[in-house]
């Protein structure tokens, strides 16, 4: 009885090892892509708007087990405009090195590059509620490239 109770249980351990192994080698690992923004455009009512200069950072983790990563630390006119810190992108599309990330309900867009190199990053937010003067726009675009 001994002898079955210990082989059922290498056998138990055995299962457990190869699904942990599969599950994780199915899913990938985590890749952290980060750069520099090298610029802005901003728009009202889709036409182009000359605002601000836009510099700064971004990163990007990409885990297959959860909601994608992003973090932005944006300076509009070299004045710091905002730090962020976004951990519920949701894939919407990924192919051929191109990943496509959604969040707020759709209102941002992120998307990231990898068969580029460098890589490049893009950030797109849908604002709404017009152009009012203290931000003369009611969407805008990062964009920026990887640090290699």
């Amino acid at each position: 009885m001994k002898n079955r109770k210990n082989i059922l249980t290498y056998i138990v351990a055995a299962l457990s090892i190869l699904v942990t192994s599969a599950t994780s080698s199915a899913a990938g690992h985590a890749q952290t892509y980060h750069g520099t923004l090298t610029g802005g455009t901003f728009f009202c009512d889709g036409n182009p708007v000359p605002v601000f200069t836009v510099t700064g950072n971004w990163n990007v983790n990409i885990d297959p087990a959860t909601p994608a990563q992003v973090t932005l630390n944006v300076f509009y006119d070299g004045s710091h405009h905002l730090s962020f810190g976004y951990n519920a992108l949701m894939l919407v599309s990924s192919s051929g090195g191109v990943y496509v990330f959604a969040g707020f309900g759709d209102a941002a867009t992120a998307t990231l590059n990898t068969s580029v190199t460098p890589a490049t990053f893009s950030w797109h937010v849908e604002l709404g509620g017009g152009c009012p003067p203290e931000h003369p726009y009611d969407s805008l675009t990062y964009f920026g490239l990887a640090n290699n």
